[in-house]
């Protein structure tokens, strides 16, 4: 598929309360369209069976086993006991390596890892400071403000 002009064609995978699939392409992508169905099935963009019940699959069990986000920067989401979070992460990441294998000009955004970790380690792990409340000072981290209100280059 050619990608014309400055936009491009994009599947996240993001799982998401009630959402099935995980999948959330460019309306482009969707060759089957089904009118007041509010999410998007693999075979609806020509994703194949095989590839389909492993979205499947794994997206249900996010649904069975997720329970929330927690508030702070260093506590991780809550999962109900059962499932290897670390194992349905990594095949989240199998599922987009799939993805971007079927689709190659399109961007596949795995949008993910907040279910699994914290906001300081997804910070830390892009090569950021941690992040730390502005009444509660940590060497290495950097504060809530400076990260919502930046100072420029003075």
């Amino acid at each position: 598929m050619e990608i014309q002009g400055t936009e491009r064609l994009v599947i996240r995978l993001y799982p998401d309360y009630g959402h099935p699939s995980s999948l959330w392409p460019s309306k482009e992508l969707v060759r089957i369209s089904r009118p007041r169905q509010p999410y998007v099935l693999p075979s609806q963009i020509g994703i194949d069976d095989a590839l389909g019940k492993k979205i499947l699959a794994w997206t249900d069990r996010f649904q069975k086993f997720f329970v929330e986000e927690v508030d702070g920067f260093a506590s991780r989401p809550r999962w109900l006991p059962g499932i290897n979070v670390f194992d349905w992460y990594d095949e989240g990441y199998e599922i987009i390596e799939e993805l971007r294998a079927q689709f190659p000009d399109v961007q596949v955004k795995p949008q993910f890892a907040q279910y699994v970790f914290s906001a300081n380690e997804r910070r830390e792990s892009m090569g950021l400071l941690p992040i730390s409340l502005p009444n509660e000072p940590k060497a290495g981290y950097i504060s809530i403000t400076d990260v919502l209100h930046p100072k420029g280059p003075k």
